[in-house]
């Protein structure tokens, strides 16, 4: 079964295009593993606050739109 993409992890899409990041960029400034970042954005695993922080930070995507 296939997870829906939240609000948030859309944006996070959007934003990694409309900055020109891609996964590697976003790793480098958060200190995350490429994997790791792609399955919190894609909705298949779930991480604590601070990780979805640094992650929206980097990408300058409201945390209000996650979960």
């Amino acid at each position: 079964m296939k997870r829906k993409l939240s609000p948030w992890g859309k944006q996070c899409k959007i934003q990694m295009v409309v900055l020109g990041k891609k996964l590697e960029d976003v790793s480098k400034e958060t200190n995350l593993s490429r994997t790791y970042i792609s399955s919190i954005i894609n909705g298949r695993i779930y991480a604590p606050d601070e990780t979805v922080q640094a992650i929206s930070n980097a990408l300058d995507v409201d945390i209000a739109l996650e979960r």
